[in-house]
């Protein structure tokens, strides 16, 4: 089982996909347009995203580098109508940049295709993630070919990083009820190993049903260093911290009756020192002035670089972050950002 993709399901919104996400990757210039006046609109859609995303440091620098190389990716493929690379490109690292902004639900093993041979019905409810590139009223978005949204398989492709099947936001609630009327079946079909997966996904379910969202599958999208903090996703990858309603569901299944995780109190947070500011992307600072990171703690300014780019001191390290970011179009270089070691 270790060697099983890590599956993650992403709660999305797929006006935000459409609108924002879609645009800072695939908005080209047409005909008579300027484009640097395309390139400028497309990067202040990127730097508004990864303002969501409270990107900083590292963080900026790896989430900018996902949508540079998406952008070539996604060119590639409407060039040849390749609905795979669509898949395996666009659709994870919409999983990837999805992953900063709300919890993932992760799970080895496991995923929508896993449904096919033990809970059929449900199964075929799984749509293609192609759907996100059309409109509500089923036109497609601006710069989409007009037969690649109908390319874009419904399931996880084998090998490499990958979207997978997708539930429209509106097809949540059917989707989960054919699920939960398959539990059973499934449960006595896949035996123990296959509690976690059911688990996983049932709580995923339940959640975009209650807050309003679809639900994405990926493969091994988020399982590299993304530079997000080891707590990020609420620990929905760990045993005991899924919705414990849903564990509880699922255990009665094999003969067990889970109690439910007490939920702990969050600890007081350290109070900040005297002087201290939040640290923002978007501010500059001067040499002796203390920030506060919400990864890398407290620090003090020890050399501004330049315009874009500053030293701090952390109690344990030198990081170099980047400022300024408001006040120019152009993407922050590679160096702006000392890469931070892998958290978990």
């Amino acid at each position: 089982m270790t060697d099983a993709p890590e599956v993650s399901y992403h709660l999305i919104d797929e006006r935000d996909f459409r609108e924002r996400f879609f645009p800072a990757v695939g908005m080209q210039p047409g005909p008579g347009d300027d484009r640097e006046v395309v390139e400028k609109a497309r990067e202040a859609v990127v730097r508004e995203i990864l303002d969501a995303c409270d990107a900083s440091g590292p963080s900026w620098t790896a989430l900018h580098k996902v949508f540079d190389e998406t952008r070539v990716g996604w060119l590639r493929a409407a060039e040849v109508e390749d609905g795979e690379q669509v898949q395996r490109g666009l659709m994870a690292a919409y999983a990837r940049v999805v992953a900063h902004l709300r919890p993932s639900f992760c799970v080895r093993g496991f995923s929508f295709t896993t449904l096919d041979r033990v809970a059929s019905e449900a199964a075929r409810k799984v749509r293609s993630p192609g759907l996100l590139l059309r409109e509500p009223g089923g036109g497609l978005l601006p710069t989409v070919p007009e037969r690649l949204a109908g390319r874009v398989p419904a399931r996880i492709l084998a090998g490499g990083k990958s979207g997978g099947g997708y539930i429209p936001k509106d097809e949540v609630r059917p989707f989960l009820d054919a699920f939960r009327a398959s539990l059973p079946a499934a449960a006595k079909a896949l035996g123990p190993s296959g509690e976690a997966g059911l688990a996983t996904l049932l709580s995923a379910l339940v959640e975009a049903k209650l807050k309003g969202y679809g639900v994405l599958e990926a493969v091994d999208a988020i399982a590299g260093d993304i530079h997000l903090p080891k707590d990020h996703r609420l620990a929905f990858d760990r045993p005991g911290t899924l919705l414990a309603a849903c564990t509880r569901e699922v255990a009665k299944l094999y003969g067990r009756t889970e109690e439910p995780t007490p939920i702990k109190p969050p600890a007081a947070a350290a109070p900040r020192p005297a002087g201290a500011v939040a640290y923002s992307p978007r501010s500059t600072y001067e040499v002796g002035q203390r920030l506060n990171h919400k990864n890398f703690g407290t620090g003090e300014v020890i050399e501004v670089l330049d315009s874009r780019r500053l030293k701090v001191k952390f109690s344990d390290d030198e990081k170099t972050l980047v400022q300024g970011l408001q006040t120019g179009g152009a993407s922050a270089p590679e160096s702006a950002a000392s890469p931070a070691p892998r958290e978990g």
